[in-house]
């Protein structure tokens, strides 16, 4: 029994090691120019009514291979890699988010969300990849 409570807390720490851990805006690189497919969704807000959004990826070894694609509205707009982020502004009114990867030695993954914005209005997203393997997008404020 002794080698069983050892065994399984062995595995728990390796498992806590492959999560991946939060970032913040102040510690975040940005996502470089290179992988923003629609500059028009960077930059100044075009419109003083528009809402901003931030997406924050986590750091850490999972997945930290891959890059994430962010598809605004079916929208492919950039790709994000660990330990990035990057602001975009978007029109007032309802959004929906997905986020894939895959290709190469990366999983075939997908999530996605949908918010709606109000003038003004600034949201931060976090996107992890948890011990459990499942790409999550989850809305911090």
């Amino acid at each position: 029994m002794r080698y069983v409570v050892i065994g399984l807390a062995l595995a728990l720490v390796a498992l806590a090691g492959c999560s991946t851990t939060p970032v913040s805006t102040a510690t975040a690189a940005y996502v470089p120019s290179s992988r923003i497919y629609q500059p028009s969704y960077i930059g100044a807000a075009a419109k003083s009514d528009n809402g901003t959004v931030v997406f924050l990826r986590d750091a850490g070894f999972a997945g930290s291979g891959c890059s994430h694609d962010m598809y605004i509205d079916n929208v492919k707009v950039f790709a994000i890699r660990h330990s990035e982020q990057i602001t975009v502004h978007l029109s007032t009114g309802r959004h929906f988010f997905r986020l894939e990867t895959g290709g190469g030695l990366c999983p075939n993954i997908a999530a996605s969300q949908e918010t709606t914005l109000n003038a003004g209005q600034r949201e931060v997203w976090r996107i992890l990849l948890p011990s459990d393997g499942s790409l999550r997008l989850t809305r911090l404020q």
